[in-house]
């Protein structure tokens, strides 16, 4: 697993761009951007085209709209629940 300084822009797409397949990329804490709560589309879509899919297995924040949680299912297919939401 490696770890990225932010969660969006250049220097994590760089990083995106350079992970060998397999390797997970650990983005730093999205609610640091006040674009996050808000569910701001734009973020979300950068959120989003970081990955090749979402899953959510966060069941206490589950019920919160933004960007992270509900936003980017809007750019990502597939979008699924995790192990502990499927309990």
């Amino acid at each position: 697993v490696d770890k990225a300084d932010d969660c969006i822009g250049e220097a994590v797409e760089k990083q995106v761009a350079a992970l060998p397949d397999g390797t997970v990329l650990l983005l730093e804490n999205v609610r640091f951007y006040k674009e996050e709560e808000k569910n701001d589309p734009e973020f979300a879509k950068k959120l989003a085209s970081l990955a090749d899919l979402y899953v959510n297995d966060a069941f206490g924040t589950a019920h919160r709209a933004h960007a992270s949680t509900e936003g980017v299912t809007k750019f990502l297919k597939p979008s699924v629940a995790g192990f502990l939401l499927q309990k």
